[in-house]
């Protein structure tokens, strides 16, 4: 095997053959062009997991019985979509503690923390909860303050002065929910043996298994997908066929970065017009088609307007931000050329009109995205785990499918459900490329071929300095 480096890139080429699932007759079909995996579907994933599949999973796909199949998909259907909710929830909270728009108040950040008398920071915790509480009673056009009221008020409480105290408990409770669960999460890694590596990928690959399913997501995996890309094409990859038709699980929203508190501008969906601006840029496609695969109807809703606007000739704003350097924290050069070139083939630059502060822990850049680029982007409500697109025509497989932030939501069945379903939908030789490792690839007719780390800045620390990124995993699918 030959690794090699670059600019803070690891590249590990995987030759690893792999069995293809039968495909085989179509299950139910939802009316928004969706169906259930089918039990045939499912059977070879299931016996590949063993016993790590849950025993109500092996016995709806052992029993043969297609009623006891359905009712198994709808039950754990119902479940997944209540974490949405939830997720909602910690978005707010996450608006809370890092946002810069409705408070004066200092980030919730460990260094606010560090930097506290005796590492307190309740004051910054309780100024920016009355500050929220306040704000949302009278939001205006704030996106995020109105999606924030409407999170209360799903809650029964009338939001306004005379049930303000309602508010603060209601957030209140809602961010010792989130903390108590950050808690856990960090504990659930701290009980890993350090001289067990395997089992600590096991626990990073299933960490927010319980979550709730947040729809946030910022610029930093888009660039890790760009360096991915970027390699693929350099091993020969497209060469074939180029990656026109491209599938988006999860494409989330922009809502508030939890590392930077970038909430300078108003919501906004990244990843489809990173990828088609990537594909243009690599010469990987020239004319993109994106789908959107989403369980968020709120993620819909936003890609819907979008559409909307680009029909009568309205470019999509988008704005990047990425950190400035300081001290605790320098960008990866590579990270701050990606920015600085970032939509230039599927837009206009604009000169920005971000207000930040010299003393902003971000620098941000706006690109007017063309309406046709924008109208390339459809959307589809689906379920991953559990449903795939009915339409399985050849002409309208995917060249790629991209699965970021996404899987860690789910135990290592559900994975590998979403995996099968996901291979489903690509046409042999297609690509998937997701920053989680994917549990029983072969019983999904996928092989690995490439793992991908990039390094998104470099942080020092008492030992000298460590990087931080991601890391992006490459599969093929085999052919029929």
């Amino acid at each position: 095997m030959t690794v090699s480096s670059t600019a803070g890139v690891l590249l590990v080429p995987l030759l690893v053959s792999a069995a293809v699932c039968p495909c085989v007759t179509a299950g139910a079909i939802h009316g928004r062009g969706v169906r259930w995996t089918t039990l045939a579907e499912a059977r070879p994933i299931v016996a590949a997991l063993g016993d790590s599949a849950p025993p109500a999973l092996r016995g709806a796909a052992r029993s043969g019985d297609d009623a006891r199949w359905l009712e198994w998909l709808e039950a754990r259907d119902a479940d997944i979509r209540r974490r949405i909710a939830t997720g909602d929830e910690d978005s707010v909270i996450n608006l809370m503690l890092y946002g810069t728009g409705f408070t004066r108040q200092p980030r919730a950040t460990g260094a606010v923390a560090a930097s506290a008398p005796n590492g307190r920071v309740d004051g910054v915790m309780d100024g920016r909860l009355a500050d929220l509480v306040e704000a949302i009673e009278a939001p205006g056009a704030d996106e995020r303050l109105r999606f924030a009221r409407q999170v209360v008020e799903r809650h029964g409480i009338a939001v306004g002065p005379s049930s303000r105290e309602a508010t603060r408990r209601y957030l209140l409770e809602v961010r010792s929910r989130v903390m108590a669960e950050n808690d856990r999460y960090m504990r659930r890694l701290a009980e890993v043996p350090r001289s067990d590596p395997a089992q600590a990928r096991a626990m990073n690959a299933t960490l927010y298994r319980d979550r709730g399913l947040s729809s946030d997501t910022s610029v930093r995996v888009d660039f890790a997908l760009d360096q991915a890309l970027s390699a693929v094409r350099g091993m020969g990859e497209p060469a074939q066929r180029r990656l026109d038709r491209v599938g988006i699980v999860g494409p989330g929203l922009d809502f508030v970065d939890k590392a930077q508190g970038s909430d300078l501008y108003p919501v906004q969906m990244i990843q489809p017009f990173a990828l088609a601006d990537s594909l243009r840029r690599l010469d990987i496609s020239r004319h993109p088609v994106l789908t959107t695969l989403d369980i968020s109807p709120r993620v819909m809703a936003h890609l819907r307007d979008a559409r909307r606007h680009a029909t009568t000739r309205q470019p999509y704003r988008l704005s990047v931000a990425i950190e400035q350097d300081i001290a605790r924290s320098r960008p990866d050069p590579a990270m701050v050329e990606y920015w600085r070139r970032f939509g230039d083939r599927i837009g206009t630059p604009m000169t920005s009109d971000l207000r930040t502060a010299s003393a902003s822990p971000v620098r941000a850049r706006s690109v007017d995205v063309r309406p046709e680029v924008v109208r390339d982007i459809t959307g589809v409500e689906l379920n991953i785990v559990l449903e795939r697109l009915a339409d399985s025509h050849p002409s309208r497989q995917f060249d790629l499918i991209v699965a970021t932030n996404v899987l860690i939501y789910y135990d290592t069945a559900e994975q590998a459900l979403a995996a099968g379903n996901i291979a489903g939908m690509l046409r042999p030789g297609g690509l998937l490329m997701t920053n989680q490792p994917v549990p029983a690839v072969a019983a999904c007719g996928l092989s690995p071929l490439l793992i991908m780390s990039v390094a998104f800045d470099r942080v020092p620390s008492a030992a000298g300095s460590h990087e931080r990124g991601d890391s992006i995993f490459v599969y093929r699918k085999g052919s029929s």
